[in-house]
């Protein structure tokens, strides 16, 4: 351990607050915590649990994984529960629904129910994403059904038509939608005898990233842990108000709670050049100064770069070279290539395809061969059926098959039927290429080679190479933050996308979009450019590459 893990462990209290950068250890500091809460503690009589959430399945198995070189997996089994937010609501709902009424015939819905509601109404796509905004934001509250209705009833006509259809249909049919769970959990423990019962099974719980609280979640923990919770995340990450985060009044609130602070402020992931790039940007993103663990180990410091190319085709064409030259020298890299939104890099993924140069796409889906052959089979005859028809038709078409229901087997048909539901006149033949054949335990997060996805998918993720594309002014910063707190979350998440790298990244920009647009340089290219390790112009990125000691890179 560090001296700082140290500490961490050897803190008696079952509150604290960690703060930790991406790549300073903060996961490996959670699982020196629970190693040390669950040495401590004395189970002989009562047979309580120490509770760990994260806020995805992924964040939850890291943890799990972590955690376990720690302790025994007997233990692990006996005394610890680990879920992410939705997933202990759900286990809420389900053990508890009853007591405010939700019984057996309610179902969670394992999908966007809303959206697939919404998509089928008849008004403009607008109308149809206010109208999924306004619902959100209600469910945001600790309201009851009731309340929800009367909220819904005080929207205005022109969207409250729709709303109010959409949460009838809800209730007719029983659904529990994705923004309801944390809702209906919280209405469940208002009930003092279930509160009470889980305040007994916890004697304490691990928060990771709590940046992304809303305050539903930490409502929700500190009915379950009172103030024996410890929390770990980093302000410069909050990414997420548009969910319904505040990552300030959630760090406020913690720290009123908890007198113990510990900050992680060595990156074990990132080379001297990468992390100058993120400290440079620490005016915007309220970011601490990070330093390497260890610098020695980086050679010449990695690289922090940009690039400016006349058009998307300009830039696709040479992150295309530099993808091959990586992957020509290092055959089992990860190269991260990451825009703002999956649109911006469209034409990216066009050239690939063009140059037969494979990649991972993140909205694409990875199964088991069994799996992917049902998919693709699917996809082979929907096209001569009605699309009101589809859900109905992938039902029967299972049935026939007379394959096992597995949990997998569901998940894919959900993540096809959301594939379908994004476009008016799907492409049937896209969609089958994009069914890939899972390895082993792969999973899109750990394949090596060359991965395109969005800021907001990538974060907690890490790669050995990054590629941010798109750093222009309307991009990043995304033309609809106006604001100086919608500014600076747009710098975090830069940040972010550059914190993702280990070796190095790449920030490319287009001056002139797909319809002929001038577009300018990003405002945040300010603040990169007074990094003293950043390389600005191809030429000097080219001389990188030719002079780059390939033999050290791929040890790194």
């Amino acid at each position: 351990m560090t001296k700082e893990q140290q500490e961490i462990f050897d803190y008696s209290p079952l509150n604290m607050v960690i703060t930790a950068p991406a790549g300073c250890g903060k996961t490996e500091a959670l699982a020196c915590r629970a190693k040390g809460l669950l040495e401590r503690y004395d189970f002989s009589r009562n047979g309580r649990k120490l509770l760990v959430v994260s806020f995805t399945n992924q964040a939850r198995d890291n943890i799990y994984g972590r955690i376990k070189k720690y302790v025994s997996v007997q233990t692990l089994r006996q005394y610890v529960d680990i879920y992410n937010f939705h997933g202990l609501a759900a286990r809420i709902i389900r053990a508890h629904g009853n007591v405010i009424g939700v019984d057996g015939d309610w179902t969670i819905a394992s999908s966007d129910w809303v959206g697939k509601c919404v998509y089928s109404l008849n008004c403009e796509k607008k109308i149809k994403n206010q109208i999924k905004s306004a619902l959100q934001k209600i469910k945001l509250e600790c309201v009851t059904d009731d309340e929800v209705n009367q909220k819904v009833q005080e929207i205005g006509e022109s969207i409250g038509k729709y709303v109010r259809f959409v949460e009838r249909k809800r209730i007719e049919a029983k659904i529990i939608t994705y923004d309801d769970q944390i809702r209906i959990a919280l209405w469940i423990l208002q009930n003092k005898r279930v509160a009470k019962l889980y305040r007994n099974h916890f004697f304490a719980a691990l928060v990771d990233e709590f940046q992304d609280l809303t305050s539903q979640q930490l409502l929700l923990i500190q009915i379950l842990c009172g103030n024996n919770v410890t929390f770990a995340g980093d302000l410069a990450q909050g990414i997420y108000s548009f969910a319904g985060a505040d990552a300030e009044a959630t760090f406020r609130e913690i720290t009123k709670r908890n007198g113990k602070q510990v900050e992680l402020l060595k990156s074990f992931r990132s080379s001297p050049a990468v992390l100058d790039a993120v400290n440079s940007l620490s005016s915007r993103t309220a970011g601490k100064h990070l330093v390497s663990a260890f610098p020695e180990h980086w050679g010449d410091g990695g690289l922090s770069s940009y690039a400016s190319f006349e058009d998307e085709n300009a830039e696709a064409e040479k992150i295309a070279q530099i993808c091959q030259l990586i992957l020509k020298h290092c055959p089992s890299s990860r190269i991260g290539i990451i825009s703002r939104t999956a649109f911006r890099a469209k034409t990216l993924k066009d050239v690939f395809a063009a140059q037969g140069i494979s990649f991972i796409d993140w909205g694409d889906g990875l199964f088991s061969s069994g799996v992917v052959r049902i998919l693709r089979k699917i996809c082979d005859y929907l096209p001569n059926v009605p699309r009101e028809e589809w859900r109905d038709s992938i039902g029967q078409y299972v049935l026939a098959a007379n394959v096992s229901a597995s949990e997998e087997l569901k998940e894919a048909i959900e993540w096809l039927y959301d594939q379908l539901l994004q476009l008016d006149t799907p492409d049937f033949c896209d969609i089958k290429k994009r069914i890939n054949v899972r390895k082993g335990n792969e999973t899109v997060a750990t394949c090596k080679g060359i991965h395109c996805l969005t800021g907001h998918a990538g974060k907690g993720q890490q790669f050995d190479w990054v590629i941010i594309v798109g750093l222009e002014q309307g991009t990043i910063p995304f033309y609809k933050a106006e604001s100086l707190e919608e500014k600076n979350e747009e710098a975090r998440v830069l940040s972010v996308m550059i914190s993702r790298a280990r070796i190095g990244f790449m920030a490319t920009s287009a001056m002139v979009n797909p319809y002929g647009r001038r577009r300018s340089e990003s405002e945040f290219l300010y603040y990169l450019k007074t990094s003293n390790m950043f390389l600005f112009g191809q030429d000097k990125i080219n001389r990188w590459f030719d002079n780059a000691d390939w033999s050290t890179i791929v040890q790194m």
